[in-house]
């Protein structure tokens, strides 16, 4: 933690469905940002980020349900909501909350430590969404990464077996046990 500390990061970058990089930046105290497709049900982003679904307007994710629902689909879309709900509940928040109160020395949440983001980059484009409301911290980012990439700079390597020294291990057939290293060439 303290190497994290001299490094002097700017901003976390973190993924919402993977706990503790907001704990890590709230330890570092430096804003965190995050970045995230999408989540089963909406779940995180409504309980961690107080996004707004309205059930009977947005079809929840994942639920191939469309945004003109009959009122069958509407009560199909709500059992939905509760599936995901309730399947976020069965997530363990409750030890989460245990071990964030702990690290931070104080009483918390995750959802709590969570809505602190600075900002969502939501990585889709705003009219693949269903239209609902959204929070001035949200942007969509979809394509951002589809721009073409660079070659690769020329690089050889080889490979460097040695016996018994290193942890990554690779059985060759009958000749034994090998650790597999990469060396740069030149």
């Amino acid at each position: 933690m303290k190497k994290l500390q001299e490094s002097r990061f700017d901003v976390v970058l973190a993924d919402p469905i993977s706990p503790c990089g907001e704990l890590l930046a709230e330890l570092l105290k430096i804003p965190f940002v995050y970045s995230l497709r999408s989540s089963p049900g909406y779940a995180i982003e409504k309980h961690g980020g107080g996004f707004l679904f309205p059930p009977s307007y947005v079809p929840v994710s994942m639920s191939e349900l469309r945004d003109q629902m009959t009122f069958m689909e509407r009560v199909q879309n709500m059992m939905y909501m509760v599936y995901f709900d309730f399947w976020f509940q069965i997530w363990d928040v409750k030890n989460w909350n245990q071990f964030y109160s702990e690290v931070l020395g104080r009483p918390t949440t995750v959802f709590e430590t969570m809505a602190k983001a600075e900002i969502w980059l939501i990585r889709n484009y705003w009219d693949f969404q269903f239209p609902h409301p959204l929070l001035p911290n949200v942007e969509f980012i979809g394509g951002l990464h589809c721009k073409p990439a660079n070659p690769l700079p020329k690089v050889n390597y080889y490979y460097l077996f040695v016996c018994f020294e290193f942890s990554v291990q690779v059985v060759l057939h009958s000749f034994g046990v090998f650790d597999l290293h990469w060396k740069k060439d030149g």
